[in-house]
């Protein structure tokens, strides 16, 4: 990336802050670099220092992960808009607001003349009212992580199974009195239904069985 483009992408990205009130501290903790080191691309030219290349891919995806964050709760305020006009749930504006904890003006004046308020207002409404908050790209990005997450504790979980598989009946016996095989069915279960949507939602529907390790043995319900 040239020298050009690189201060235009500075330049979008200290805008797209100041638009979103982020200081230069938060930006940074957004992009994951001390602060000293974002501090520096902001200096006078003889002591500027341009950033590298693996920050500026920093950046551009910091730039792309916030206009989707904004796009979709764009999408997600003409949803409330249209939600409102039909909904029966609030007789009033002010039990509308009193239930988000915001003043019935503001909301009044933001509903009616159709302008976005705060990221936090559209989320506190869109979790009242039951809507997704969480955008399409930052929902597949979290189930990657979980999903990579799963994978080392099954690894780690069969490690320490083959312990008792391969043992004495002695241990097999103290790991039957030690936990509570309604939960470890529960696991068993829940890991072979999230492999056949079509399962999972007949099992989540008809299962009675929750994971309460930490209530007393035989008390499930």
């Amino acid at each position: 990336m040239n020298s050009k483009s690189t201060e235009q992408l500075l330049i979008e990205m200290e805008n797209f802050s100041r638009t979103q009130n982020f200081s230069k501290k938060a930006t940074a903790a957004k992009l994951g670099i001390p602060y000293g080191t974002l501090k520096k691309w902001f200096l006078s030219s003889s002591n500027r220092r341009e950033p590298s290349r693996a920050n500026v891919q920093k950046i551009e995806k910091f730039l792309d992960s916030m206009k989707e964050t904004n796009t979709h709760l764009q999408e997600l305020w003409m949803k409330i808009l249209e939600w409102w006009k039909t909904q029966h749930r609030y007789p009033t504006i002010k039990e509308f607001a009193d239930e988000i904890g915001w003043d019935s003006q503001s909301l009044a004046a933001h509903l009616q003349n159709g302008q976005m308020p705060s990221r936090l207002v559209i989320e506190k409404i869109a979790m009242i009212i039951g809507f997704e908050t969480t955008s399409p790209g930052s929902i597949l990005q979290e189930a990657k992580q979980k999903t990579e997450k799963i994978k080392y504790l099954l690894l780690l979980l069969e490690d320490e199974l083959r312990w008792f598989r391969d043992g004495s009946k002695e241990r097999r016996e103290f790991f039957r009195e030690s936990l509570d095989l309604v939960d470890v069915g529960y696991i068993s279960s829940l890991l072979t239904m999230l492999s056949d949507e079509d399962k999972f939602r007949r099992w989540i529907t008809l299962t009675t069985n929750r994971f309460n390790f930490f209530k007393s043995r035989g008390k499930h319900k």
